[in-house]
């Protein structure tokens, strides 16, 4: 059994999570550890992970794609990908997940979204995520060869990007994350710190016609190939309560 942790580099400042991932790896031989750095990462970093420095293009779910582009992963690998804002309370959520993945689920996440029924990939957005996307559908930025998924609404179960673990046989069979190349662009950041593209803090929303940002977008293209294919229940959570398990706290930009 072979565990890969890949760790979207920003913050850097959670020891809980730095320290508890720097044990785990002394301490397992199926254990790895890969940091996708979007940004300069520090020297504790450096010294005790494997890494990378990318492009800063799009958000954690295109540093987790350009991670499975650069590392060469065995079909029978258990993921876990991470944003590096997460407190980790108690590391015994690794053996929660693997088992809940050898018991059929295909995605596990942290706390359960109680706000989010169902995702439309047909909806236009107005403003794209660069010109050559203007008024297009959100389904315009799935990669070519994955368009076959998408066919209309579907009612589905949904995963927050920050903490996400998948068995690696999972993501073959949808054929990665999404979007695809064309729409991995510069991350920008408003004076709040709250990402943003074009000068545009927000975009149309996918679900409901409200606002919300790009880095809905992504994970919801992407998590929707997994309901299609294995059905709506096979996502789940390690808790009903959002952004928050015994296991993890999710931290919203490293701050909250």
């Amino acid at each position: 059994m072979k565990i890969q942790f890949i760790v979207v580099g920003w913050y850097y400042n959670q020891d809980t999570l730095l320290e508890g991932l720097k044990q785990l790896k002394e301490t397992n031989d199926n254990v790895d550890v890969f940091y996708s750095c979007h940004k300069e990462p520090t020297q504790f970093v450096k010294d005790n992970f494997d890494w990378k420095l990318f492009d800063n293009l799009g958000e954690e779910i295109v540093a987790y794609q350009q991670a499975l582009d650069y590392l060469n992963l065995k079909t029978n690998t258990y993921c876990f990908f991470m944003n590096d804002d997460l407190v980790i309370k108690d590391w015994d959520f690794v053996n929660q997940c693997i088992t809940k993945l050898d018991n059929g689920f295909k995605v596990v996440g942290n706390g359960f979204n109680p706000g989010f029924k169902a995702y439309n990939p047909l909806v236009t957005i107005d403003t794209g995520i660069t010109e050559q996307f203007d008024g297009m559908q959100s389904i315009d930025y799935v990669k070519d060869e994955n368009r076959y998924f998408f066919e209309g609404p579907l009612a589905m179960n949904m995963a927050r990007g920050s903490f996400l673990s998948i068995h690696y046989s999972t993501l073959e069979a949808v054929g990665g994350f999404e979007p695809k190349r064309e729409a991995w662009v510069p991350m920008n950041f408003n004076k709040n710190g709250k990402p943003y593209y074009r000068g545009y803090e927000h975009v149309a929303d996918t679900l409901t016609g409200g606002l919300a940002s790009f880095g809905n977008l992504f994970p919801c293209l992407s998590i929707y190939k997994i309901n299609k294919m294995f059905g709506k229940d096979s996502v789940t959570w390690l808790s009903s309560t959002y952004r928050d398990s015994e296991y993890i706290y999710e931290l919203e930009r490293g701050v909250s």
